[in-house]
């Protein structure tokens, strides 16, 4: 987690942390009208001077990155200052909305966290405040939330171990016997949309007959490899899992696994059949710096903001005018490609959203079994 000096003080007073992390010059008071119609990537100069908002992430690189393309310049250009919290925690959120006491002003989470909690704990979002007309038309998108950038979950092998026979899809991930080594899995309690649809398609079940989840037959398939399996929490724990060699394969995700790569790994991606996934922005219900969150999240969807983001990250942009300059390897880990594109599968974000708490249940009862 990484909080600016300023949130420090506050440190001492968790009570009173509320406070501190909304505080200064609430938002609220703007005027409504002096924010709507905005062209994507512009906030005007000093219009939010003497606000102190909060933007919330997963930590890492990612949220390094997110601070330096997104908030770092947003502060500069509109005034406000801008801390940095995390990782997104969605009874966190919770928690703030039921006591009436919310700290965090955009939240970075996932169509998943958004689509489950929209209208509740996240609001929907007026897009008259937020110009998307540069979303490309792959982009994820839903009431409550809009892409901030995108990646694929899905199939990474080490070069070097699995050398002119890798692996190539998801039945070859579940074989330990043609394809030996340990392999990296979500860990966590309300797994990764597209977890369940892996093992599924490694048994022959079709793109088109995936839904409604048959959740026994796809755990039945993970008892396969469940003794050669490695959890990881975060997306930190699997950029760590791949540069120390401690997995072969990884299901996990692509931005993640550069990251590795650039400090010395060698994993290689398999498209086929990966999901198209995105990290989203939102706003919780009762923001306390509600028009400094839309503006925010209007800026960071700028075509520059963006273009810097995917440099830092890999992970690609969510702007039609965004044009990274990649180097080699980082091109062949940009899932903005028609090339790559064809060959994945759109989280299903909506039926994960409405299914979520049987999802995650199931999913927490086979990880403790």
């Amino acid at each position: 987690m990484k909080i600016k000096a300023i949130a420090a003080l506050c440190l001492a007073a968790p009570l009173a942390l509320t406070g501190c992390m909304s505080g200064g010059g609430d938002s609220s008071s703007l005027n409504e009208d002096d924010f709507k119609n905005p062209t994507v990537g512009e906030v005007k100069a000093g219009s939010l001077s003497g606000t102190t908002m909060t933007f919330v992430s997963w930590g890492g690189e990612y949220q390094k990155g997110q601070d330096k393309a997104f908030s770092d310049p947003f502060a500069e250009a509109s005034g406000a200052k801008v801390l940095s919290d995390g990782p997104t925690d969605v009874a966190k959120v919770k928690a703030q909305v039921e006591a009436g006491n919310v700290s965090w002003d955009v939240v970075n989470a996932s169509p998943t966290i958004n689509g489950a909690n929209c209208g509740t704990l996240f609001e929907k979002l007026d897009l008259s405040l937020i110009d998307t007309s540069k979303l490309p038309e792959s982009a994820v998108k839903g009431d409550c939330y809009l892409p901030s950038q995108a990646y694929v979950y899905g199939l990474f092998y080490d070069a070097d171990k699995y050398g002119d026979t890798p692996p190539k899809g998801w039945a070859d991930f579940f074989d330990t016997k043609k394809f030996p080594g340990k392999r990296g899995l979500d860990g966590r309690p309300s797994p990764t949309a597209g977890t369940y649809e892996a093992a599924l398609l490694a048994e022959g079940v079709k793109k088109d007959d995936l839904f409604p989840l048959d959740t026994d037959k796809a755990l039945n398939t993970y008892d396969k490899i469940k003794s050669d399996a490695v959890f990881w929490q975060t997306g930190a724990e699997q950029t760590q899992q791949v540069q120390s060699g401690e997995v072969d394969m990884i299901f996990g995700w692509s931005g993640r696994i550069f990251e590795a790569n650039k400090n010395g790994a060698n994993f290689k991606p398999v498209w086929t059949d990966g999901f198209l996934a995105s990290d989203t922005f939102s706003i919780p219900t009762d923001a306390p710096n509600r028009m400094a969150a839309y503006a925010y999240i209007n800026y960071a969807l700028g075509a520059e903001q963006q273009k810097e983001m995917a440099e830092l990250t890999s992970y690609s942009p969510v702007n039609v005018d965004a044009k990274p300059e990649f180097d080699e390897d980082a091109k062949k880990f940009d899932v903005s490609q028609p090339e790559i594109l064809k060959q994945t599968i759109p989280q299903n974000g909506d039926y994960w959203g409405q299914n979520l708490d049987e999802l995650n249940s199931t999913w927490a009862d086979w990880l403790n079994g």
